[in-house]
């Protein structure tokens, strides 16, 4: 099976009658992020089952210039409870996708694959489930994060709820047992038959001139690209760059309409590991930040690209209305309102990438204000002790995993306290933080999600403050539904 005649197919099956321009546009993505083979020399290349299953997973996105990286990062979901658990004891969803693929029996027994992204606040969060038949029993499996590590232990498929839903809405993708049925047979013939390619040329004209523009920029072979997307005023490049600093290369992308600014760095020529290398992209926009006198932080990305990559532009979710309902009075508690201020502005640092202050803010919400008398606890330590085992059922599992391997055994309402709000606030020799150290950031990226957790639990338990928009009364657990005559303004507005 040749890539060409692959698209044909998925197209026809997977996507609404129109244009090819699109399925081919996901396939160039897939090639770009090295997961089909790439160059018109590498036209005549056989695929193998895992590339064919990346394939498919290219065309879980709606856009297709996701499709790279969107395959990516299913196929590299684990399945719950490990390979034990899993579809014919397959670690990750390709190599259970591919086995499908590869074998008749696998064919039969599956009945299904769901592939969902949910928008949550920071990102996209990806899942997926198989439901297979094995002998008389009907079977479920679900792929999650390799970081969610809580849930790949063995037996962890006991009590998982494959049923979960931890955003308000998700986007699906459902591959029933007939389209495996025939993209298999469809594989199997091409490769019984072995014919040689028959193939438009012309489709690889345009990639034969982005490679001579990606080997200018420092792309090899055996390339393997860190991107991360920016977000500064900054003087920038108006065309893709590729500079040295501290010894390194790296290629700075202009923002345009479609891309942020972004900064990609080859990990295996340059040497260098991840973490190391965004701690050195740091150091380079803070000198920036110093002689420009402008604002430089550093995004989220992903890496594994054979060539450098431009970080797609991320637009702020926001929602407009014709009926906007907003009764709210103002809180009579001072304190209150210094705390609501303080919740606003760990928001506000979250949505600039600033998770020192993201930490301390989300801190001071929940901060007791009383000093603490010789010999008694602190306050907010003790209060911290004693919600924890609450709050931390809301977190996702990968967020706590990560939260309890920071801090090694540690009391929690010490570790926040000292190695977080003390870190953050006034970093010392006892509790050091290092704002560009890619481990300090990491670390705290998975404290802000928790003292974000503690802070709205603070205010929902000690104020009892609705967070209805419409009423200052709070909601019945039970019933969400607007009432029948709110009190309320109705006009044109806009929240975003």
């Amino acid at each position: 099976m040749y890539a060409r005649p692959l698209s044909e197919i998925l197209h026809r099956a997977l996507t609404e009658p129109g244009v090819f321009d699109d399925t081919l546009k996901r396939f160039e993505s897939l090639r770009g992020y090295g997961l089909l083979p790439r160059g018109r020399e590498s036209a005549g290349v056989r695929l193998s089952d895992e590339q064919i299953a990346s394939a498919v997973l290219g065309f879980v996105p709606i856009l297709p210039g996701w499709a790279g990286h969107v395959s990516l990062v299913l196929g590299s979901l684990c399945a719950v409870g490990g390979p034990a658990a899993s579809f014919r004891g397959t670690a990750t969803l390709l190599d259970s996708i591919a086995s499908v693929i590869a074998e008749d029996e696998a064919c039969r027994s599956i009945l299904s694959f769901s592939f969902s992204i949910a928008r949550t606040r920071n990102d996209d969060d990806y899942h997926a489930r198989a439901l297979f038949q094995k002998g008389e029993q009907r079977r479920t499996v679900s792929y999650v994060s390799k970081m969610a590590t809580s849930l790949l232990s063995k037996g962890a498929e006991a009590i998982y709820d494959h049923d979960r839903m931890d955003a308000p809405s998700a986007r699906q993708l459902v591959l029933g047992r007939d389209f495996f049925t025939q993209l298999r047979r469809a594989v199997s013939l091409s490769r019984q038959l072995d014919l040689p390619l028959k193939a438009d040329w012309r489709e690889y004209q345009t990639e034969e001139e982005r490679d001579a523009f990606h080997r200018s920029l420092g792309a090899r072979r055996n390339s393997r690209f860190l991107n991360l997307g920016v977000d500064t005023q900054a003087v920038w490049p108006k065309e893709p760059t590729r500079v040295k600093f501290a010894g390194r290369h790296f290629v700075l992308f202009p923002k345009t309409k479609e891309f942020s600014h972004s900064i990609s760095i080859d990990l295996v020529n340059e040497r260098i590991s991840a973490e190391d290398a965004r701690t050195l992209l740091n150091r380079f926009l803070s000198l920036l930040s110093w002689c420009d006198d402008s604002y430089a932080v550093l995004d989220d990305g992903w890496s594994g690209n054979p060539i450098p990559v431009p970080v797609q532009r991320s637009h702020g979710a926001f929602s407009t209305t014709p009926h906007w309902v907003f009764s709210r009075s103002i809180p009579d508690d001072p304190e209150l309102l210094q705390r609501l201020a303080y919740y606003r502005e760990g928001l506000n640092a979250r949505q600039a990438g600033l998770v020192t202050f993201e930490v301390l803010s989300f801190f001071k919400v929940f901060e007791r204000r009383s000093r603490t008398k010789p010999g008694e606890q602190n306050a907010t330590k003790l209060w911290i002790k004693n919600v924890f085992a609450e709050v931390s059922a809301s977190l996702r599992p990968e967020i706590l995993s990560r939260f309890d391997a920071d801090r090694n055994g540690k009391d929690v309402e010490k570790y926040v306290f000292d190695n977080c709000r003390v870190a953050a606030a006034h970093a010392s020799e006892s509790f050091p933080s290092d704002a560009d150290a890619s481990p300090e950031l990491r670390r705290l990226y998975s404290a802000a999600e928790v003292t974000f957790a503690l802070a709205r639990h603070f205010i929902q338990t000690e104020y009892k403050l609705s967070k209805l928009s419409y009423s200052d009364e709070l909601a019945d657990d039970r019933d969400d539904s607007l009432p029948e005559t709110p009190k309320a303004n109705i006009g044109d507005a806009r929240q975003e």
